[in-house]
């Protein structure tokens, strides 16, 4: 058989898979602008994002826990659908309840879905922040320099 010969089925089978038309919804792909909206009845502008991952090999079971020893979900696992919420830290002095849900426009909007927010975590590096300032959990040290995770200027809508 002929190059040319074995070149022109792949070409067909080829042309017959890009017209196959993908259910769209079924794959996530389509989204509504107005699903991406936060609710709320507080929103704090010009906050700084940051990410912070955990750190699995320390002694200290608080460098890879939240203020409850729970778990820590990273912003990757909630991406993965192997989390149920991201954990984020916030300032202690706030005395926000553990557990409470926030959220952050940008985030929504630029991973095209809603991300769960759940304020479980402090540090004593985010004392005096206030509302300026909100850490969110990542899965490794590569994922804490993506832009995303280090806006300077985002909103939170509580």
């Amino acid at each position: 058989m002929t190059r040319v010969n074995l070149i022109v089925p792949i070409l067909l089978c080829s042309l017959y898979w890009l017209q196959a038309q993908i259910d769209a919804k079924k794959y996530n792909y389509n989204f509504d602008i107005n699903e991406l909206q936060c609710t709320g009845n507080q929103t704090h502008e010009k906050v700084l994002l940051s990410g912070y991952r955990p750190m699995f090999n320390s002694d200290n079971k608080r460098d890879y826990s939240d203020i409850m020893l729970k778990k820590l979900y990273t912003l990757q696992d909630f991406l993965d659908n192997r989390a149920p919420y991201v954990t984020v830290g916030m300032d202690p002095k706030l005395k926000i309840p553990y557990g409470k849900s926030i959220c952050i426009p940008e985030l929504n909007i630029h991973f095209r879905r809603n991300i769960k927010l759940q304020v479980r975590d402090t540090h004593e590096d985010l004392t005096g922040g206030g509302y300026r300032r909100v850490d969110i959990c990542v899965r490794t040290q590569a994922d804490s320099f993506d832009d995303i995770v280090n806006l300077l200027e985002a909103s939170v809508v509580f």
